[in-house]
């Protein structure tokens, strides 16, 4: 199941659907930061490769929850 949560919800752990320019990765987040301005999060796809990016506080994030 596919739900939208606040960017100040993610987890270590969680499954994110993130878009670039490549298309929509799901990523398996290893780090979560808390920032003054937002989130920092890094995490990596199925194959493997490393994702880094952050989001804004308010900004809903899509997440897979099963």
């Amino acid at each position: 199941m596919t739900i939208d949560v606040l960017a100040e919800d993610l987890q270590p752990d969680d499954l994110l659907e993130f878009s670039t320019e490549r298309g929509t990765q799901i990523l398996r987040l290893t780090l979560v930061e808390r920032r003054t301005n937002g989130i920092k999060f890094m995490g990596r796809n199925r194959e493997g490769q490393l994702y880094s990016s952050g989001m804004k506080y308010g900004q809903l994030a899509r997440c897979i929850r099963s």
